[in-house]
């Protein structure tokens, strides 16, 4: 018994040296430096060159992220490597040995320096993808950088080669060189985009640093109109900085296309100090109007990419990680996107309150949501995030909802004193700057300290379950009506993206609805309804209400299919849709007018 004991304790001693000797490493100036090149324009290959300097342990693990920080899909980017191949400092190829799907333990002891080169496809327009084109490339850390298993906070400098006459802007932090930026840890790393070729940069300066609006195609956004977009962000920029008493990083960059991705992953997605918006392209006409895509992912900067759900602290780059939170992370930052609008000025207080009406009546008109709860929602999103499942919700939609009534609810305990800044005032002294990720706990306890209230029951109802919040009663705290209103739309039961040539293109047809009857196909072009040209993505809402009347009636659709066009008559169904009119009344009290002001001011 005592022999076992003793082997026992010298396999743990053993073990404890395995996971010492990585730490002891980058004590010892282990680094991982970077070279990316656009090695193929033609065949969209970028070559990546790790070099590993001052290893000192029996073995290494190198392993690529297998999904990318705020697009909670699994992506498995090691599916697009070619060529994968390691060396030691004299050109020996080392053995290399499969641990997981895209983990790679390279033996080396006695070897000091290792050199690791792979290429990568990169054929996808999408946030969360790679892709190299004749004019431009785009990725983000996630797709090319390998981990250094248990060197998270070695840091690097990344080379860049690229074609000539192309510009380079990363995420990552400048030097000297134009061509080379340095990371202090991988997860800062990983979480950078970098753009490479022709594109339109529009500098605007916020608090003394440097903020750049890029947009791609090279021409697509005018000048003038970049510029005017621009200044709309800066007063975005600007209205969320004051929540927390300053930006948090030297410069930001928001990096657009004006292109249809390639995939579902169009929008727009956040990192540390930019994020990356995938847009119609017709919203170059208008860029300013993005305001409201920028406020919601720059919101981003402190809320998930600082402050963040515990159970997402640290990333792990190599699963999912599930996480009850992430209607405070996504629905918190959709909630605080509106938000700051209002406060930039580039929304007044009748159209804040209604899109507040509007998103009361999505969350209340999806029968889901009797079943279905935020906090469920949040931790659920990976078996669907980017795609249709059967039956659920949207909890940037519900925590959007929970953000303007814990705000209302939290200024109503305070005599109008505090709100919902103060919760995210504290999430992010107490947690991100102690570096920690928070609990639901944790919002309870902050939200019982502000107010002196034990917001369990609320949570108990709206955020772990399914009830109804009392709209009416709530929003009234403000002197504000929130009426519930059931109206129709007309329906034809299909789904759509916008081509190449930007125009409307059905991808799916849903059973026993009009468009199916109709004997619609995926791949059929929408041409003309009822006499209405459609470009883009659909009707738009004028054309939208010009169908009401003809509702149950059966009306003319042009449509292309193959090489021919052809009329077909499909019927106009329709869905009942639950709204909220919100507004102010005029017949508030004064305790209700100081609360409706210290909520709504500019």
């Amino acid at each position: 018994m005592r022999y076992y004991r003793c082997q026992a304790i010298i396999y743990a001693l053993f073990c404890l040296l395995l996971l010492i000797s990585p730490a002891a490493a980058q004590k010892n100036n282990f680094r991982v430096d970077y070279t990316v090149k656009v090695a193929s324009v033609e065949e969209q290959l970028f070559h990546v060159t790790a070099d590993v300097q001052n290893v000192n342990q029996p073995f290494l693990e190198l392993s690529l992220p297998v999904w990318t920080p705020g697009w909670y899909t699994i992506e498995n980017y090691a599916k697009n490597i070619l060529r994968f191949k390691a060396t030691d400092a004299q050109g020996r190829r080392l053995p290399l040995i499969m641990t997981r799907k895209q983990t790679w333990r390279v033996p080396t002891k006695g070897v000091k320096q290792i050199r690791v080169e792979f290429d990568y496809k990169a054929t996808l327009l999408s946030l969360n993808q790679a892709k190299i084109t004749k004019d431009w490339a785009l990725f983000t850390g996630t797709q090319l950088f390998l981990e250094a298993v248990g060197h998270r906070q070695s840091p690097s400098l990344v080379r860049f080669d690229v074609p000539a006459g192309w510009q380079i802007v990363s995420a990552l932090k400048e030097t000297a060189k134009s061509n080379e930026f340095t990371a202090p840890d991988y997860d800062t790393l990983v979480d950078a985009p970098t753009q490479f070729g022709k594109f339109d940069v529009t500098r605007f300066d916020v608090e003394g640093k440097p903020h750049y609006f890029l947009t791609t195609p090279a021409g697509a956004v005018p000048k003038e109109k970049a510029q005017k977009a621009a200044e709309s962000f800066a007063k975005v920029v600007k209205a969320q900085s004051a929540i927390f008493g300053g930006l948090p990083y030297e410069k930001y960059i928001a990096f657009y296309f004006f292109l249809p991705p390639d995939n579902n992953a169009g929008g727009g997605l956040e990192h540390n100090n930019s994020h990356v918006g995938i847009v119609n392209p017709r919203a170059a006409d208008s860029p300013e109007r993005l305001s409201g895509l920028f406020s919601h992912e720059f919101f981003h900067t402190w809320n998930v990419k600082r402050i963040r759900p515990a159970e997402m602290w640290p990333y792990d780059y190599s699963r999912e990680q599930e996480t009850p939170s992430l209607w405070v992370s996504e629905g918190l930052t959709n909630y605080y996107g509106i938000l700051a609008e209002l406060r930039a000025g580039n929304l007044d207080r009748e159209q804040f309150l209604e899109i507040a009406g509007g998103n009361a009546g999505v969350v209340e008109g999806n029968d889901a949501r009797n079943y279905i709860s935020p906090s469920n929602a949040s931790v659920s999103t990976w078996l669907g995030y980017d795609a249709p499942v059967a039956f659920g919700i949207s909890y940037y939609d519900q925590g959007q909802n929970l953000g303007y009534l814990l705000d209302l609810s939290i200024r109503h305990d305070t005599a109008a004193k505090q709100g919902l800044d103060d919760v995210m005032r504290s999430l992010y002294k107490d947690f991100y700057q102690k570096g920690r990720g928070f609990t639901t706990e944790d919002v309870l306890a902050i939200l019982q300290k502000i107010t002196k209230r034990d917001y369990r029951d609320f949570f108990n109802r709206y955020v772990w379950g399914v009830e109804t919040p009392p709209y009416a009663e709530i929003f009234g705290y403000a002197g504000i009506k929130a009426e519930k209103k059931v109206t129709r739309t007309p329906r034809f039961g299909f789904q759509n993206k916008t081509n190449d040539k930007d125009e409307t293109e059905i991808v799916a047809v849903l059973p026993n609805l009009p468009v199916a009857e109709a004997g619609l196909q995926a791949g059929d072009v929408i041409l003309e309804v009822d006499g209405m040209p459609v470009k883009g993505t659909w009707l738009n809402a004028e054309q939208r209400a010009k169908l009401l009347p003809k509702i149950g009636q059966a009306i003319a659709w042009k449509i292309r299919r193959g090489d021919k066009d052809m009329t077909v008559p499909v019927k106009i169904g329709f869905q009942e849709n639950t709204g909220y009119e919100i507004k102010e009344r005029t017949d508030a009290t004064p305790e209700q007018l100081k609360l409706r002001e210290a909520w709504l001011k500019p």
